[in-house]
């Protein structure tokens, strides 16, 4: 009867260590595919005199669009409130090239960035969040 509970123990122990591998995988994927889309952005932004032009906008679309697909995911995993800095920011980026008003636009960029790389700090597998 002892060897049923210790089999059980190890089945939990097991099924918490799969959950903590699979946010980790999903988490650091789409933050890791965020810092990405920003580092292309910059590149694009270097290369143009302004922000009012179609590949700029492509791309920010394009990381808007991940971000909100890996969110709604994310959001299963961790509190919400701890991601939603990205989403604000992305949004901000938008309405700079309305303005066309490009330092704002790199300060949101390295925003974005600083946020990504300190949350792939903190939010990763660890018994707190499984819990």
């Amino acid at each position: 009867m002892k060897i049923l509970h210790y089999i059980n123990f190890v089945i939990i122990i097991l099924l918490l260590a799969g959950i903590c591998v699979a946010e980790e995988v999903v988490v650091s994927g789409s933050l890791k595919q965020v810092q990405t889309n920003c580092l292309e952005i910059e590149k694009i932004v270097d290369e143009r005199e302004n922000l009012k032009n179609m590949e700029v906008v492509l791309a920010v679309d394009n990381l808007e669009y991940n971000w909100g697909e890996d969110e709604k995911n994310m959001c299963y995993m961790v509190n919400h409130k701890s991601v939603q800095e990205i989403g604000s920011e992305i949004a901000k980026l938008k309405m700079y090239i309305a303005d066309d008003d490009v330092a704002n636009f790199r300060v949101s960029i390295q925003v974005i960035k600083l946020h990504c790389h300190d949350y792939l700090h903190f939010m990763g597998a660890n018994m707190h969040n499984v819990l």
